[in-house]
């Protein structure tokens, strides 16, 4: 009857540790997901982050600050277009007029067009309708 008594208790000590060891899993593996999450939001929230200051940028004319972002990133731009400073071209005298190339990509076709910061300035605020309907201010 000992015998008996030790091997149910013995039996219901491994039961009880392998369910507190499902238990722990089960929370290790969701903090896992919830970390994983958290460094997907982290990516995302940097790259709106981006794209707002591009927007911010391009309603204030200042594609030399886009510029100089997307030089940063080291081809890995987050931007939906690319800015170049002309060749040949010098900011150092007025910002406003100097020339830079704004590559454009629409359904596979890269539009390359040359523009300066005075002209983005008086033209890139408006009112923009999204593919999805959605109307957007800028």
């Amino acid at each position: 009857m000992d015998d008996n008594n030790r091997t149910l208790g013995k039996t219901k000590e491994d039961i009880r540790k392998s369910q507190v060891k499902s238990v722990k899993a089960a929370v290790e593996m969701t903090f896992e997901a919830l970390d994983e999450m958290e460094r997907q939001k982290s990516i995302l929230q940097d790259k709106i982050r981006i794209l707002k200051h591009d927007l911010y940028d391009l309603k204030d004319g200042r594609l030399d600050r886009i510029a100089e972002r997307q030089s940063l990133c080291n081809g890995n731009s987050i931007s939906a277009f690319a800015v170049k400073l002309v060749e040949g071209q010098s900011n150092s005298v007025s910002n406003w007029y100097t020339e830079y190339e704004l590559e454009i990509g629409k359904d596979g076709d890269d539009l390359s067009y040359r523009i300066n910061n005075s002209i983005l300035k008086q033209h890139a605020s408006g009112t923009y309708k999204l593919k999805n309907g959605e109307v957007k201010y800028l």
